[in-house]
């Protein structure tokens, strides 16, 4: 199997498989489009710019997971069962409120 000089040198780093091949820079300043780099060819700057995106995807992504269980945890609380309706659940009196 082929390996990049990357890979090569990251081989002993346990974040080595989780290395894309390819990031994406989000647009910045006079750059109006998103551009995708090979890993192979992006600057401590392009990283720098694709993190901050991806830790923005994280966020959005742990805020609907987090409005996600809340929905779960407030049905069971008011007695709802796993096939029941999240609306028909939530509409119930008792429990949390």
């Amino acid at each position: 199997m082929f390996k990049t000089t990357l890979q090569k040198l990251l081989k002993d780093s346990y974040y080595a498989k989780h290395v894309p091949a390819f990031i994406q820079i989000p647009a910045l300043g006079a750059i109006e489009e998103e551009t995708t780099k090979s890993i192979q060819e992006a600057t401590l700057d392009d990283l720098a710019f694709a993190a901050q995106a991806l830790d923005k995807e994280q966020s959005a992504l742990y805020k609907r997971l987090a409005a996600v269980r809340e929905l779960y945890s407030e049905a069971r609380a008011k007695g709802a069962l796993g096939a029941e309706n999240i609306v028909d659940a939530l509409s119930r009196k008792g429990g949390a409120q």
